[in-house]
Order: C-alpha cells, then sequence, then structure tokens
C-alpha cells in the first residue's frame, strides 16, 4: 500500500493498482484533484479488476469491517472468474486498520449496499444471489450485520449488476439522491419513490434534454470524501445540469466535475472505482 502524505490520521480514498493502467487520464485527474483539497489516497496492491468498493470490506457506521462472499453471478464464467479479487492478498488489508472485523456469510457486492443514516438501502438481488437460505434468513443476517434496517428496492434485471450506488446515493439530513431513472424505466421509478418516499427525503435529478443520454445514469454515482463531491463528466450537456442540482442539494460542499468517460464506457463510475476508510 502506498498513501499520499497527510499531517493527521482521517479518511483515505483507495483506488485500484490497476486503475492508473486502465483509466490514466480519469487517474491524473481525480487524484490531483484530491491533493488540491488536501485529502489522502492511497493504492490497493494485487487487485483484478478496477471495481474496488464491490470487492473491499463494507466499513459501517459504527467503524467496523464488514467482510463478505464476493462471487457475482456477473463473474462466472471462466473469462471473469480470473478478474475476480481475493482481498485476502491485498497487503494493506493485512492490519485491518485497526478495525473490528466481522465475516458475513452471504455473497454480496459493495455496491449494492449504500449506508444512509440508520438505514442500509440494497436491491432484492441479494436473494437471487444467496438461494442456498430463504428470504428471511438473508434479512436478518444483514440485519444483524449492518446494525440497522435494510430497505430493500426491487432489482430492475436489465441493470445486471443489481447495486443500489447506481440508483441512490444518500446526501445527509434524511435526504437521499435518485438518478434520473423515470428516463429509462418509468416502471422501476415509481416503485423507487414508493419505496424511498416512505423513508426519506427524495430529491431526484433530472435533465432537460430532447434525448436523454445513455450514460446520463452515471453522475449518482460520485464520490463524496470529506466537504469535497467529485461527479462524474461525460462531456455533455447534462454534465453542467449534473453540477447544478447536486450543488444544490449540497450547499455545504464543494461539488467538482471529473472527466469520466473512461471509466463510465466500462459500466461503473466514481464511487464504483473507490474505497474510503478512517485509518
Amino acid at each position: 500500500m502506498s498513501v499520499y502524505p497527510h499531517p493527521k490520521p482521517l479518511k483515505v480514498v483507495f483506488f485500484s493498482n490497476i486503475l492508473p493502467q486502465k483509466c490514466p487520464v480519469l487517474f491524473q485527474s481525480i487524484t490531483e484533484k484530491l491533493k488540491e483539497h488536501n485529502i489522502a489516497y492511497g493504492i490497493l496492491d494485487n487487485t483484478k479488476d478496477i471495481w474496488c468498493r464491490d470487492y473491499m470490506p463494507i466499513h459501517t457506521e459504527d467503524d467496523r469491517l464488514i467482510f463478505y462472499i464476493y462471487n457475482p453471478d456477473y463473474l462466472q464464467t471462466p473469462y471473469y472468474r480470473r478478474t475476480i479479487t481475493d482481498i485476502n492478498s491485498i497487503e494493506s488489508l493485512n492490519n485491518h486498520f485497526g478495525k473490528y472485523v466481522q465475516f458475513l456469510n452471504l455473497v454480496i457486492d459493495g455496491g449494492n449496499v449504500v449506508f444512509c443514516g440508520d438505514k442500509v438501502v440494497m436491491t432484492d438481488k441479494v436473494f437471487a444471489e444467496n438461494k442456498d437460505k430463504s428470504p428471511d434468513e438473508v434479512r436478518q443476517l444483514l440485519k444483524e450485520a449492518f446494525r440497522c434496517d435494510i430497505i430493500f428496492l426491487p432489482w430492475d434485471k436489465k441493470e445486471y449488476l443489481g447495486h443500489s450506488d447506481g440508483i441512490i446515493h444518500y446526501i445527509g439530513d434524511n435526504k437521499v439522491l435518485l438518478t434520473n431513472y423515470d428516463d429509462f424505466s418509468p416502471y422501476f421509478y415509481r416503485k423507487y419513490r414508493k419505496i424511498l418516499d416512505s423513508a426519506f427525503d427524495v430529491i431526484p435529478l433530472k435533465y432537460n434534454r430532447p434525448k436523454i443520454h445513455r450514460h446520463s445514469w452515471a453522475y449518482i454515482n460520485f464520490l463524496k470524501v470529506d466537504n469535497l463531491v467529485l461527479v462524474p463528466q461525460l462531456s455533455i450537456p447534462e454534465d453542467e445540469q449534473a453540477i447544478q442540482q447536486i450543488s444544490a442539494a449540497m450547499p455545504k460542499y464543494k461539488v467538482v466535475g471529473i472527466p469520466s468517460i473512461e471509466v463510465v464506457r466500462k459500466g461503473g463510475a466514481l464511487n464504483c472505482i473507490s474505497w474510503d476508510i478512517y485509518v
């Protein structure tokens, strides 16, 4: 592990060691912006893909690390199985950063776990990936591990990953931003609003364009660390609208755009490629 120097312990943002090769422009842009705002970052060794949010332990609100089974259904061909990172090989995790560690005996992705204050939001794909257990067993294991209520959103199977961090982002004060799902599936948008409105103040992102861009979902997958918010930018007119809406929803934060088309074309964005923890 290498960490960009910082004068005192605080939150460090980590990236896969192969991100600089896979997305060099993005990596340079994001690390320069972190340095500019005096935010520490580190590199995870021995990773096999760039999506470290999905396989790294889940850092809970009460400062525990939850390890789990990372073996998603979409990586089960011989070609993709070789991209599954064994987190036991990541040397920087050997000391567990001084955190209390638990193991959750479920197949999940970190990208399908969004902490929202005293709740966690997931898609119900987690039931499909743990068919050896009943839904009630899965619910109970999740509730015991996260020590909070779990809100389940229905899985839109057109989005084969089934990640909740591509749907919402918690911004504090019981508020969640909701991606522009209405542009892609009004049916699921209505379902999501009904479930989320019962628990949160929901702020949907919207884009005033005659034809919606297929990558406009990516703005919700921003990186929030300390008082800095890094928002994907795609070199399309929606970029500025996304910045304006997120800035209005998060007035206490510095909202900055990051050129992200390199990684969005691969199927994820800034939350997907990052993992942050207090060290």
